[in-house]
């Protein structure tokens, strides 16, 4: 009763919360452990697509850092100045872990650390959606092969005794008296392997399923699967558990029985940490669509900061063998210590999820994400997952868009989306239609579709999405990885879409009005020209992008990429500055990666980035490095970029950035870090010339609360 009064107040607390925070986002959003044939899998989600770039080192470690690129994130994830954290209890999948999520000088740019306890073989790939990384752990789930007779001394009392059990359970059966028999199986099982124990756990989960206790025999046939695997017998329990309704755990999904033998170690399991630091020095600039272009132009502004940053990153899960419950709760708040700033404070998830074991129903209610594509972003509201049969699930979300480019009154958002497992071996896909208002005028009328194939060797995802309102795709993208010879991985990106995504109140944007209809009344226009303002509010934003990642020599491994990029050109509003069309940009990156050169733990990475656009060309030369001191509790991690740039005006600009970050392990619960920056730029121009510099330092405090 009381771990129930618990997540009762836990609720409340949620719900409270959601009310009284304003809509924020941060980069990492969710981990988690599934088992994939013999390898442990942690899947690794973020709050948008990703790309993964490289990974060091290759081989066993305790230590691996993985960089990812974020592929035409919102605003509210450039800007995020905190690293995530996420501690990842150790199970049957994967081992125990803690996942650090840090920030670069390139804005688009993150740099993952995954510290183990126990050194293990792990790789990264790209994960089968746009937004996930998965990191596999090479034989971490390794099944237990299916037993055999014994053949030690007392084989045969086990195999008469085995005989005996098997007799009366199935007798038992026959007859109707399904308690029984699950009792006589249980003990049968309980002897060492012998000739019956195959038969038995198909005939348990056979007993389970008479008795009507549907979730416990799709425990026990699933058990099964994994310790028979091929066979007349898994072809009938996989028959059985199709007959329920219930398809067989697929790759990459982790049984409810780990699950449930894990919830047996206690009740309510937390998790949890708290973050606080302190940022002083210069801020960025803002911008309504964000675009990587192989060199990070965007440089530190005179704005002085000065705030007091807060972040809270908060779980519970309640397993019970016919339910699994988690509460979430993600945010962040800025006390702003400057007369001309103000205090900022949003969430980023506060949800409730509850998934029923026997029919696979799942509900959620809070800020959420969406359920898989669809653009929708945040949103406050209720989504709901039905598998209809096998393979076939629908899933509804409805509720009130949580971080919109421009608040309007009344708004509401409600999608449909149908899902489809193995439309062909190893693709999956959706079609989803999406419907937002505001006022009771239709802001956002969609269709779409998703395709993802995945298999060993790598993946491709494709997703296109139609705005009826606006006549005018609103974005298309294909994403693949693929895994060649030689540790060699491929990356392709081909992605078009509108920035922001079209709307109609992006009509707002430029007018400054409080809703479309006020709009409307004020000059006098139909819904038909809102709608052509929208779309020239709404820029057209490509990019394409090919990339290689190899290891070159035992310790070293080579990365390049070129990229094609231009955006439309976009108005100024409100803290985002005005962007002219940048014209078609052309980008060459090399970089060259050194791992433990000269101890147990150092990465050394060496970079080169030249980049090509109608209006200036630049070059940027740069070294990051990271050591780790006094059994690793320590990390000092210095860093230097030299910027060149020469335009077409005659100006010439170079940018010297010399920095260092460095963390400190005080106990398994405690640690600090810190970051000093500095920049030193210079405009050498006919018209005019100087310099400046500029200073950037952030230091704090993580704690991990569970």
């Amino acid at each position: 009763m009381q771990s129930r009064n618990a997540i009762g107040r836990w609720l409340l607390a949620t719900a409270m919360l959601v009310l009284s925070l304003q809509a924020g986002a941060q980069t990492l959003s969710e981990v988690r452990a599934v088992a994939q044939g013999d390898d442990g899998v942690a899947q690794v989600s973020f709050s948008g697509s990703v790309r993964l770039v490289q990974q060091t080192p290759l081989g066993a470690s305790d230590f691996f850092q993985i960089q990812i690129e974020l592929l035409g994130p919102d605003e509210a994830s450039l800007t995020q100045r905190t690293g995530d954290s996420r501690h990842v209890a150790g199970s049957a999948a994967t081992p125990e872990f803690t996942l650090m999520l840090n920030t670069t000088s390139n804005r688009m740019v993150r740099q993952m650390s995954v510290q183990l306890k126990q050194p293990a073989q792990m790789r990264a790939r790209q994960g089968q959606s746009p937004d996930a990384i998965d990191l596999v752990f090479v034989g971490q789930a390794r099944q237990v092969p299916a037993p055999t007779p014994v053949t030690t001394e007392g084989s045969a009392e086990v195999e008469t005794r085995a005989a005996e059990l098997m007799v009366s359970a199935k007798d038992a059966l026959s007859k109707g008296s399904t308690e029984t028999a699950i009792a006589q199986f249980n003990q049968l099982l309980l002897l060492p392997p012998n000739s019956t124990t195959q038969d038995a756990q198909e005939l348990i989960g056979l007993a389970w399923e008479r008795s009507g206790d549907l979730g416990r025999a799709k425990m026990e046939y699933e058990l099964y699967l994994k310790l028979f695997k091929t066979g007349e017998g898994a072809q009938r329990v996989a028959q059985r558990l199709a007959s329920m309704g219930v398809a067989p755990s697929k790759p990459g999904v982790e049984t409810h029985a780990a699950e449930l033998e894990k919830a047996k170690q206690g009740g309510i399991k937390y998790n949890g940490s708290i973050s606080q630091y302190y940022f002083g020095g210069k801020a960025r600039s803002e911008s309504l669509v964000n675009l990587d272009s192989g060199i990070d132009q965007s440089t530190l502004t005179k704005t002085t900061e000065s705030a007091l940053v807060t972040s809270l990153d908060l779980g519970a899960r309640y397993i019970t063998e016919e339910s699994d419950v988690r509460a979430v709760l993600r945010g962040t708040g800025s006390a702003n210590l400057t007369t001309t700033s103000r205090n900022e404070s949003s969430v980023s998830a506060a949800y409730v999820d509850y998934r029923q074991i026997s029919s696979g129903l799942a509900l959620r209610v809070g800020r959420q994400s969406a359920i898989n594509g669809g653009l929708l972003g945040l949103f406050d509201g209720l989504s709901a997952t039905y598998p209809v049969r096998p393979g076939l699930r629908v899933n509804l979300m409805g509720g009130v868009p949580a971080n919109p480019v421009v608040s309007a009154p009344s708004e509401r958002l409600y999608a449909g989306m149908v899902e489809l497992d193995a439309i062909i071996p190893n693709l999956n896909g959706d079609i989803y239609i999406v419907n937002q208002t505001t006022e009771g005028i239709t802001n956002r009328r969609a269709l779409g579709t998703e395709l993802r194939y995945s298999d060993e060797r790598g993946s491709l995802y494709t997703m296109l999405d139609y705005d009826q309102m606006l006549s005018a795709v609103n974005a298309f993208s294909v994403q693949g990885s693929m895994q060649g010879p030689g540790q060699t991985t491929y990356t392709l990106l081909l992605d078009s879409r509108r920035a922001p995504s079209l709307l109609m109140t992006n009509a707002l944007i430029s007018t400054g009005d409080a809703s479309i209809s006020s709009l409307m009344q004020r000059l006098t226009i139909s819904l038909d020209e809102v709608a052509l303002l929208a779309k020239s509010t709404s820029a057209q934003a490509r990019q394409v992008l090919f990339s290689a990642s190899r290891p070159v020599a035992e310790k070293w491994q080579a990365t390049g990429d070129i990229r094609y990029s231009d955006v439309g050109e976009l108005p100024a509003v409100g803290n985002f500055e005005a962007q002219p069309a940048t014209g078609a940009q052309y980008g060459l990156s090399l970089q060259l990666t050194g791992s433990n050169l000269y101890s147990k733990r150092d990465i050394n990475n060496f970079n080169l980035s030249v980049l090509s656009t109608p209006t200036f060309r630049g070059t940027q030369l740069s070294y990051n490095n990271l050591t780790g001191f006094y059994d690793n509790k320590m990390t000092l991690e210095p860093s230097l970029r030299y910027y060149v740039q020469n335009d077409t005006l005659g100006t010439r600009t170079t940018r010297v950035a010399p920095g260092i970050r460095s963390s400190y392990t005080i106990s398994k619960r405690t640690s600090v870090m810190g970051e000093l920056m500095l920049e030193r730029s210079s405009n050498d121009g006919l018209a005019n010339q100087n310099t400046t510099t500029s200073v950037f330092f952030y230091f704090g405090v993580r704690y991990e609360l569970f």
